[in-house]
């Protein structure tokens, strides 16, 4: 009995909230059933909250295309406004990926470290898998110390820069703090440049010799030096060949 009165105060609601047209609308593409066995889930509230700032078809497209007990994680541990930004700014499709492939602690735990704003500009610009790859390489918490410390527009090129496993492997060697230490220090172009130019493993040398304030302190001194200029050598002209020399006789 108390199942079927909550039944009935939840369609009320969603009538007084959302309408007659798009309640009926949300009832008829999802069916009645779909809809409460979700709602008896999650907070009725977020999904409400959902309904309303999303469209007829976001909300249908969203509650059809995951799974609901993936579905029901995503909901209860993501804010209701984060959700609907992802929505309408990642798309279902990366959505799904990254409700599937991250747990709902670590949704939880990245939601309320960098917010949702920060989230979408990173996947915007690395993409979806590139971002998982990061995550599985060096983990969440290195991933999240990692967007902490560097602003997006630095992140993505180092993303660009040092795969994975090479930012897994310098944190494991190094430390995560020395990485946007370096880039701050050197100018993250500069940093950038350092690794494509000299290679991730020689640059892991050259720390391993040098601390990071003497390496900046050795380009530093490197930029002021004025080299001097190396000629190259000369090319040796080619002696004429006895049919060069027959051929320039008979023009004459």
């Amino acid at each position: 009995m108390k199942k079927v009165i909550s039944t009935i105060q939840n369609a009320l609601e969603y009538l007084d909230k959302l309408g007659p047209q798009k309640s009926f609308q949300l009832f008829r593409n999802l069916g009645y059933e779909a809809l409460f066995s979700i709602s008896e889930k999650v907070d009725h509230k977020s999904l409400l909250f959902l309904s309303q700032n999303l469209s007829e078809q976001e909300i249908v497209s969203l509650l059809q295309s995951i799974q609901e007990s993936i579905l029901v994680d995503l909901i209860q541990n993501t804010v209701p406004s984060d959700l609907v930004f992802y929505v309408k700014h990642l798309g279902l499709k990366d959505l799904k990926l990254l409700a599937e492939s991250i747990s709902p602690s670590d949704v939880s735990k990245i939601n309320s470290t960098i917010g949702s704003k920060t989230i979408v500009e990173i996947l915007t610009n690395i993409g979806p898998h590139s971002a998982l790859a990061y995550l599985d390489a060096i983990g969440v918490d290195s991933f999240l110390e990692l967007t902490k410390s560097l602003p997006v527009k630095d992140f993505v090129p180092l993303t660009k820069a040092l795969t994975p496993q090479e930012c897994a492997e310098w944190i494991r060697k190094r430390s995560i703090s020395e990485i946007p230490a370096l880039l701050k220090a050197l100018g993250t172009k500069n940093a950038i440049g350092l690794l494509q130019q000299v290679g991730f493993q020689k640059v892991l040398s050259i720390l391993s010799v040098l601390n990071q304030d003497e390496l900046v302190h050795l380009i530093h001194t490197l930029n002021k030096m004025k080299l001097p200029s190396v000629r190259k050598p000369a090319a040796k002209k080619s002696k004429p060949t006895k049919t060069e020399k027959r051929a320039g006789k008979r023009k004459r």
